[in-house]
This record gives C-alpha cells, sequence and structure tokens, in this order.
C-alpha cells in the first residue's frame, strides 16, 4: 500500500541504510584512487602500495619490504619489481633501519607527498565540508564510528585471511 497522511511509509531501521552508503562511499574512494592511478601512470597495486607507506608514516611505523609485501599481499619478487617501479619513479626511498642495519625502511619521497597531496587535498577539504552541517559533538560521533568499523573490518579481514580454506567457491557462480 502507498503512503498516504494516515499511513506514513515507515522509517527504515537506524543502522540499516549503513552498510550500502558504506559500499557507495567505498565505490566512489575507489574511483577516485583509480583517477589519481591513471593520471599518474601508476598501477592500483602502486597506488596500494603508496597508500600503506603513507599510513605507516601517520602512524609512526616503520615499512620494510617484507611488511609492505604482507600488507599488499605481494611475493618476494612481485615487491621488489614493485618497489624498483617505485623507487624509479621518485616514489619511494629505501634506508639502512637505524635499528637494524640488516633491514631497509622505505619512506615515500617529497615528491610522492606533494604529488599525492596536491591530488587528495581536495577531496579531504570535501569530506571535511560534508561535515558542516554537524556540531563538534556529532562530528566526533561520525569519527568514533569510522575508527570502530575500520578496526571491526580490519579485524574480520584478518580473521577471514588467516583462516583456512579458500574464500571463494571453486566450482559454480558466486552467490
Amino acid at each position: 500500500m502507498p503512503p498516504t497522511a494516515d499511513h506514513p511509509r515507515a522509517e527504515p531501521p537506524a543502522g540499516s541504510r549503513v552498510p550500502v552508503l558504506v559500499q557507495q562511499f567505498s565505490y566512489e574512494l575507489n574511483r577516485f584512487t583509480q583517477l589519481f592511478a591513471h593520471r599518474h601512470g601508476l598501477h592500483p597495486t602502486d597506488v596500494d602500495a603508496l597508500a600503506h607507506l603513507h599510513q605507516a608514516a601517520l602512524r609512526g611505523t616503520a615499512m620494510t619490504p617484507s611488511r609492505l609485501a604482507a600488507a599488499i599481499d605481494l611475493s618476494p619478487p612481485a615487491t621488489s619489481a614493485l618497489l624498483r617501479r617505485l623507487e624509479s619513479g621518485g616514489h619511494v626511498e629505501r634506508a639502512p633501519d637505524p635499528a637494524d642495519g640488516r633491514r631497509q625502511v622505505l619512506s615515500l619521497t617529497g615528491t610522492a607527498r606533494q604529488v599525492a597531496s596536491a591530488f587528495f587535498g581536495p577531496l579531504a577539504d570535501v569530506l571535511r565540508a560534508s561535515l558542516s552541517g554537524l556540531d563538534d559533538a556529532e562530528v566526533r560521533v561520525v569519527e568514533r564510528w569510522l575508527a570502530g568499523a575500520a578496526e571491526a573490518t580490519q579485524q574480520l579481514g584478518d580473521r577471514l585471511a588467516d583462516s583456512a580454506g579458500p574464500t571463494v567457491p571453486t566450482h559454480g557462480p558466486v552467490a
């Protein structure tokens, strides 16, 4: 029955639209990242590696080639090829680890940070602007939810990665 003044359409339960909205937002972020990759002649795996290096720098965590390989699920030879590409493109630098000279520490170059900032800075601006209708307490709720959602998703992903067996059916269509 269509909604009327006597029988208004029922509001969906609070939170029921969150998965669909997160999926839509994730799609738009992926599309934006693909635009960056295309504009700068980078493979999506290159951009993923650069993002992991950026996040490691924000956390103050040293990123080594083996940690990067694990983070983006690449074999050692594929990681070596990736790092050669990123180094020759002026995006990544390797240096001896001050704590263990046998290891290398990876970092973004100043040029890579500038290029990424020029492209992703406007995205950060529009995301902050999208919060303009919220008061400070509401913004803190959004921040808390995003942090919790990221953590919960990471934990679920880690559990799935650690579980035995294929993650995709080997026979028949995917439901």
